[in-house]
């Protein structure tokens, strides 16, 4: 998704990736460095371009990645659930499950061949819908919301390709998801949080993040 930036949503495989912040800057140098490894060394190649998978086993210990799991980590420390802006940012998000076959279908099938795919996304929710999805599937929570991020307003996925070349499905509700997720979180041992402890710049680094 990162590769997008601010783009013209919902975002195709064919348009121009634009990233906005260093994180889509190297997704997208690794998609070229694929395409001249297989100009080059004639490698084949599929590039899949997931849309915020979630699920048990993702890292819900990382401060500065992963919405779901960040709120997740948040409640079980008695924190409030931490929202930047509004909350109206918009996104797809696709249960880790739904896209296992997808990618092993890229990686297997002829017609995927030195393609483009966008993996996942065919719903999309504001951050705010997404928290209140997760604070009824635990019952309780409340939120705090933080000034805004260096981020993308709209960031939502065509899903054809995916529906036509892996036979992509969302099967898996968001509510059912997090069920799922929250479950396992509950059972998962503490474990230390890594912080950055100092900034070589301070411009536009976030409250939160210090």
């Amino acid at each position: 998704m990162a590769v997008y930036g601010h783009g013209n949503p919902p975002f195709s495989e064919d348009d121009l990736p634009q990233p906005i912040d260093p994180y889509g800057i190297a997704k997208y140098a690794c998609e070229m460095d694929i395409k001249v490894a297989g100009e080059q060394h004639g490698l084949d190649w599929c590039i899949i371009r997931p849309h915020n998978v979630y699920g048990i086993k993702q890292n819900i210990w990382d401060k500065y990645r992963n919405v779901l799991g960040i709120w997740m980590y948040q409640y079980m420390n008695g924190e409030s659930m931490s929202i930047f802006g509004d909350g109206e940012q918009t996104r797809s998000f696709s249960w880790v499950d739904d896209t296992l076959e997808p990618m092993w279908k890229a990686a297997i099938n002829d017609n995927t061949s030195k393609e483009i795919i966008n993996v996942g996304g065919t719903t999309h929710i504001t951050i705010n819908e997404a928290n209140r999805v997760l604070r009824d599937v635990i019952g309780d929570g409340d939120n705090v919301y933080l000034e805004n991020r260096h981020e993308v307003k709209t960031a939502i996925p065509t899903y054809q390709k995916s529906v036509e070349l892996l036979d992509y499905e969302d099967k898996t509700s968001l509510h059912d998801g997090l069920s799922i997720m929250w479950e396992w979180a509950q059972k998962q041992p503490k474990r230390d949080r890594f912080k950055w402890e100092r900034y070589e710049v301070e411009k536009g680094i976030y409250s939160y993040w210090k």
